[in-house]
């Protein structure tokens, strides 16, 4: 085209970045301006339009569409683009441009990156141009969908981690890692673990969170990381992927990263909640909601309150009635189970809690004993350490000799492959062996310390305490509990079980847990001394069972309340 007729033409000035796949590669559109006005500032632009959509599907970007129009209304004669690919990338949009130069319509064209002439040839090439965009879009999103397919096969999702998880920035592209947030994950199974055992509603559980615990969001890109949202920790009680598995486009796969919760915790979290992706409704608050079934039909217990005028006084009287939600009902079964009042609840729940209650002092006699046998678990604890490090130097030394076998040939690339995997196999169980050697058995005793604790206190403490100390008191005195007849069931744990059947002295002798004036007998210590290795045992049996922590811990608000006031044990 002759130079001289160009000025007389009006130009759109068309730029266009995709925030989607292969295009977010492109040069920016603040980019794109700078080249149109520094090379083409001779040309007449009416219009400088600017597009954020992707050109790999036709009919998907209005400010195209738009362009095209006005130019057949006359409003201008050319566009201007950094490289053809801006115009287009399919085969609709790409004939749709050719067919207007053709047909000379748009008599002109301007690029940043490509000549243009507006001649038959000059037709060919831009279609050989527009062809070769389509091409290579088509192919990097086959590519890119073939990469995908390739990472979910290999057990890794798609796309950014969420909370607890961090997306891996060492590895090559198509071999990132989900990775666990060190600072995170362990905060959030915290969350969880409060919320489990049923005496938190999700709010409180994230308040905790984001107050207590000072829970701070990553930052990701352009977005400051901050205190994390009601509705993120919902997400997280309802997403698949902390169970080891993800959804990806409809579909549950099996996951390589590591699980924050089992699958029966996240069941159990999708009935806690009532429906999987809101919480149900909780218009008032009792205290032993949640920790109850019925005997007959299974169902949860729930409570109401009624109001009744008392015929002397003329007051009205506020009741709280547990009963049955009956949710099992059907024609050909009807749940007759009565309702109880909060008040012989109350009562049977005071009841266990003074057969379990032991003296101060008997408390105090098995702390001693815990503590000197934790003495004497050190002393056995440091022979068994001698003898594993022992074995590990041994090892070490039958792995040298191997490599200099090695090295003088006596033995084979694969026989030294296979002993020096071996040994080093065995190294490792040892050095594990001696990592948990004192981890396990402190533990165990510092849990059973906790136990004697409550003991002591829960029965003061439920007399005292609010709401939301009673439903804590009932969830560590055992599970299972269940109503049946206007009678409440505990099932407690074995740990206090043994206490209550033990000849241990109770506040049964010393309601005011005064201390007595004799000593201990040696009954009482034999009680003591079997119930003691028993207690051991209990964490194996219920690796996640939370421990009441002694009462002068005990704040009205239940927000207000320490860390250590409701902890939970983990492995």
């Amino acid at each position: 085209m002759d130079e001289k007729q160009t000025p007389q033409y009006k130009y759109f000035a068309y730029v266009r970045k995709s925030t989607e796949g292969e295009e977010r590669q492109a040069i920016s559109i603040e980019s794109q301006k700078d080249i149109i006005r520094k090379h083409f500032n001779g040309l007449k632009i009416v219009d400088i339009l600017e597009e954020k959509h992707s050109a790999f599907k036709p009919y998907n970007r209005p400010v195209f569409e738009d362009m095209i129009k006005r130019i057949r209304k006359g409003e201008a004669q050319g566009i201007i683009a950094w490289h053809p690919d801006r115009l287009s990338r399919n085969e609709i949009d790409a004939s749709t441009i050719t067919y207007l130069v053709r047909t000379d319509v748009i008599k002109d064209l301007k690029f940043g990156s490509y000549n243009f002439d507006n001649s038959p040839e000059g037709i060919m090439m831009l279609q050989l141009a527009l062809s070769q965009s389509q091409y290579s879009s088509s192919k990097l999103s086959r590519d890119v969908k073939r990469g995908l397919e390739k990472k979910i096969e290999m057990g890794w999702k798609p796309g950014t981690a969420p909370e607890g998880y961090l997306n891996d920035k060492i590895e090559q592209q198509g071999l990132k890692k989900v990775l666990v947030d060190k600072k995170r994950f362990p905060l959030i199974r915290k969350a969880i673990d409060l919320y489990l055992t049923g005496n938190y509603t999700v709010p409180q559980v994230w308040s905790i969170l984001n107050n207590k615990w000072g829970y701070c969001t990553v930052k990701r890109k352009a977005k400051g990381g901050g205190p994390m949202t009601l509705s993120g920790f919902y997400r997280i009680l309802t997403d698949p992927f902390y169970t080891g598995h993800f959804n990806y486009k409809g579909q549950l796969y099996k996951g390589k990263h590591k699980a924050l919760i089992t699958m029966a915790e996240y069941d159990r979290i999708q009935e806690m909640l009532g429906r999987k992706d809101r919480p149900r409704p909780i218009k008032h608050t009792f205290p032993f909601t949640g920790s109850l079934k019925c005997a007959e039909c299974g169902c949860s217990i729930t409570a109401e309150t009624k109001r009744k005028k008392n015929k002397t006084t003329k007051k009205i009287i506020t009741y709280e009635y547990y009963h049955c939600t009956h949710k099992r009902n059907t024609p050909t079964f009807h749940c007759k189970q009565p309702s109880i009042t909060a008040t012989d609840l109350h009562n049977t729940i005071e009841k266990e809690l003074v057969d379990i209650t032991i003296t101060s002092q008997a408390r105090d006699w098995a702390l001693e004993y815990l503590d000197k046998q934790k003495d004497k678990s050190q002393d056995d604890n440091k022979k068994v350490a001698d003898t594993i490090l022992t074995n590990i130097e041994q090892l070490k030394n039958e792995l040298s000799g191997l490599t200099k076998m090695r090295y003088r040939d006596l033995i084979s690339d694969e026989e030294f492959a296979k002993n020096r995997q071996e040994l080093n196999d065995k190294i490792i169980k040892f050095e594990t062996e001696l990592k948990n050697l004192d981890t396990k058995e402190e533990r165990s005793i510092e849990l059973t310390k906790d136990v004697f604790n409550f003991a002591v206190y829960a029965h003061a403490e439920f007399l005292k305490g609010d709401d939301q100390t009673k439903k804590e008191i009932l969830a560590t005195l055992g599970s299972n509990h269940q109503l049946l007849n206007k009678n409440l069931m505990i099932t407690l744990f074995p740990w206090f079980s043994k206490i209550k059947d033990s000849t241990i002295p109770s506040s049964t002798n010393f309601f005011r847990l005064e201390l007595p004036q004799t000593r201990i007998n040696t009954t009482e210590k034999e009680a003591f001394a079997s119930l003691i290795p028993m207690m051991h045992g209990m964490r194996e049996s219920n690796p996640r069972q939370r421990f009441w922590r002694p009462p002068y811990y005990h704040y009205t608000n239940p927000a207000d309340r320490p860390l250590r006031a409701g902890y939970i044990i983990t492995n």
